[in-house]
């Protein structure tokens, strides 16, 4: 490890950058060349053909209507783990029935040691569902191998839905869409039923249909999931959301989709207190709509009038020790749908890491410093006319003042944000793609635009590239550009990626994310994943990560070498080891506390982490990571403990604290601590009560979140949301603000 950094160390930063751009270029042109000639000559072609019915169709488990025997089985299922190609260990049917509105997916689960079924979740859209036995279902209804739906069912009867982007290789975890669900345990098998309205999806209208769809269960006892269409295993635990690696679906014939007109209307009464010595009682009462119109079978407009968000759950607390801003994900129904063809950046290198841009990121639209900005009106149009993709938004936030705390003043004028994307498919798998943004307010502006592509030719191998432009009012011209092109390839065994992107000092797109500007960074990681089986060892990921950052004029800010091991075990869990080495280079002090300063200077500092995780499927799982080592000139400690309890489908009960104590030369240590709990308690499928509580040492807040969801019909919730926030400054704790709101929704599909 020594020589390799001291080699480094031997170039310059610009011989660095060039010579970085050269072999990215060259790996490109090397990978790309051969990988045409190893395509399949023969695939085998996977068909099933639903079964049209003129029974009315109640979807309950039982599949008592005549003709689900009547439609034709799948019952031919391969493992993608752990024995991949292999036959699944448990005899499974799949049929599928549809008639006007609705299709139906009817799965029977046979078992033959029903006292190993695990399924200790009731919830919709549960974390940990593939943890349980389950079933799922993909669905590509362009048949374009781009985009599609993903659906899961365990058998208690929770679902999760997820829609699906970039060809599988992104999931939108928030999105949710109308369905039927049931699930039923019998002695020797358990079954599932879906109920899914043609109106939900997304679809080219056709006399005769022909739909790209996989199948497949989860049998928790072996850690085992197998698949209809096989599907490469190398992918990992997103192989089974590979979109091109999909059968065919037909027989869909009259499908005459409605006008696609939905309504969902809500009221919302409630009170809000804030304590202390000026305290004060506000009553609140808001009405709304949410509106969605098929213009027809492929584009969706989607309206919202006086939009509320009261039962979106809180973001999850954050330990920050970088120079940078955290990232949080979005979970507004609105922003939601169709949120996929929005995407414009360069994505995640990893689930626990920020991406380095996103173009367009919907948070900055009604957020503003951890405040809700009133949304008068927004409109949204997505879908797709034949080989191009359509996403048109724009929507009007009110004026808000805050002045509570006077070190911290919000004032924020009521602002106008329009998005405007297109895309184009091409050939197989490949696009290309521009948006243009603006926000407005008054005379000022914040303008951004860009080209994009993606190009793969072969389903292992994959280009992609951007280039970006922003303009401001408030700003002279300047490096306002930014560029990316990266690559990744991959076999069973081994995982090979590289990436060039340059952003400049002036880049700042305002209704985008960005993690650092003014840099230029070369990225590459290379992944070795055997699978021994051996010594309770399933599968090994291991493999070193570079990143070089450099800034617009070519001198090093900073440089990260890791070596990452990762151990799936037979029975489920992990354990993992991963070692970093860090150079960062300072040109200005780092508050990383207040009143506590890094100062300017050339550091670097190694540090380990290591940790270990339980199967998640049992009734108590547990998860422990220690990270330590040196910290810029000092040192740091720390660890994060999570677990589990799931006695029954009923009841669970999820934990998380996190610890981190920093050392620097001439302060005084301290420690950063974050804790977040949940109680949930599901009365059934359709009624739910949860509790969700956390803690942040920096900002010395405690905040409690109290929701009670009742389905009362498919679409229709009501939700009853109480939350308080304490301060925990002065060595106490007392609260400052409490909301307790009701609110009714109503679906309607005339």
């Amino acid at each position: 490890m020594i020589y390799h950094l001291n080699f480094w160390c031997q170039f310059s930063s610009d011989s660095i950058l060039r010579y970085g751009r050269c072999f990215l270029l060259l790996a490109i042109c090397y990978l790309l060349c051969p990988l045409a000639a190893n395509a399949d000559l023969g695939p085998v072609e996977y068909k099933i053909e639903a079964y049209r019915t003129f029974q009315s169709i109640e979807v309950d488990g039982d599949f008592n209507e005549s003709d689900w025997q009547q439609a034709s089985p799948i019952n031919q299922f391969f493992q993608i783990e752990p024995d991949e190609g292999e036959s699944i260990s448990e005899p499974t049917e799949v049929r599928i029935l549809y008639d006007d509105k609705n299709i139906y997916f009817g799965f029977t689960c046979f078992e033959s040691e029903m006292s190993k079924l695990v399924a200790n979740d009731m919830r919709h859209d549960a974390q940990d569902l593939h943890e349980n036995d389950n079933v799922f279902l993909i669905l590509d209804t362009y048949n374009d191998k781009r985009n599609g739906f993903a659906f899961r069912i365990n058998p208690l009867g929770a679902y999760q839905d997820r829609a699906l982007t970039n060809g599988g290789d992104s999931l939108n975890r928030s999105w949710d869409v109308v369905v039927e669900c049931q699930a039923k345990v019998n002695s020797d098998h358990w079954t599932a039923e879906f109920g899914i309205p043609f109106s939900q999806l997304r679809f080219d209208k056709n006399d005769q249909m022909t739909w790209g769809m996989n199948v497949g269960r989860g049998v928790r006892k072996n850690n085992e999931e197998a698949i209809w269409v096989p599907v490469p295993r190398q992918y990992g635990g997103m192989a089974k959301y590979r979109l091109g690696n999909l059968g065919s679906l037909t027989g869909l014939e009259g499908i005459a989709p409605s006008r696609r007109l939905e309504l969902l209307p809500y009221v919302l009464p409630g009170m809000s207190r804030t304590e202390g010595d000026t305290a004060d009682t506000d009553g609140v009462f808001d009405i709304g709509l949410d509106l969605k119109y098929g213009i027809n079978s492929n584009l969706t407009a989607d309206l919202t009038f006086n939009t509320d968000f009261a039962q979106v759950e809180a973001d999850e607390e954050q330990v920050n020790l970088s120079r940078f801003s955290l990232f949080f994900p979005e979970k507004r129904p609105f922003f939601l749908e169709g949120a996929g063809l929005f995407d414009f950046g360069i994505g995640r290198s990893s689930f626990r890491r920020p991406p380095p841009l996103l173009l367009f990121y919907s948070r900055r639209i009604g957020l503003e410093e951890g405040r809700s900005i009133p949304i008068i009106t927004g409109g949204k149009i997505t879908g797709k006319m034949g080989p191009y993709g359509v996403g048109m938004l724009n929507v009007f936030t009110n004026e808000f003042h805050d002045d509570a705390d006077p070190d911290d003043i919000i004032d924020v004028p009521r602002t106008n944000y329009s998005v405007l994307r297109l895309t184009r498919d091409l050939f197989s798998g490949s696009r290309i793609g521009l948006i243009g943004i603006n926000k407005q307010d008054g005379d000022a502006y914040n303008r951004a635009g860009g080209l994009d592509f993606s190009y793969r030719p072969v389903d292992n191998f994959d280009v992609r590239g951007l280039w970006a432009r922003t303009a401001d009012s408030d700003e002279e011209d300047g490096t306002d550009n930014a560029w990316y092109v990266g690559s990744t390839w991959r076999n069973d065994k081994f995982r090979l990626g590289g990436s060039y992107t340059d952003i400049g000092e002036d880049f700042n797109p305002k209704v985008g994310y960005i993690r650092r500007k003014g840099v230029r960074q070369i990225r590459s990681d290379v992944r070795y994943t055997p699978w021994p089986r051996r010594f309770g060892i399933r599968r090994i990921w291991t493999g070193p990560e570079f990143d070089l950052v450099l800034n617009q004029n070519g001198d090093l800010e900073t440089r990260s070498i890791r070596f990452s091991n990762w151990f799936e075990l037979e029975k489920g869990g992990r354990f993992q080891v991963e070692i970093r080495q860090t150079a960062e280079h300072l040109d200005e002090d780092f508050e990383i506390r207040d009143d506590v300063i890094i100062p300017i200077d050339e550091y670097s500092f190694t540090s380990v982490r290591a940790g270990v995780q339980t199967d998640e499927s049992k009734i108590l799982a547990m998860e422990f990571d220690v990270d330590f080592g040196e910290f810029y000139n000092g040192d740091r400690r720390g660890f994060d403990i999570g677990g589990t309890f799931k006695p029954s489908g009923r009841f669970a009960l999820e934990s998380q604290y996190q610890f981190n104590r920093v050392s620097l030369p001439g302060e005084d240590p301290f420690n950063v601590n974050v804790f977040g709990g949940r109680f949930a308690y599901s009365f059934s499928t359709q009624l739910f009560a949860k509790l969700f509580a956390q803690w942040n040492s920096s900002d010395e807040v405690v905040s409690t979140n109290f929701l009670l969801n009742y389905i009362y019909r498919p679409g229709s919730d009501f939700y009853l949301v109480f939350n308080q926030i304490y301060d925990g400054n002065g060595g106490g704790i007392s609260l400052e603000e409490s909301t307790l709101v009701g609110k009714l929704t109503y679906w309607w599909n005339p």
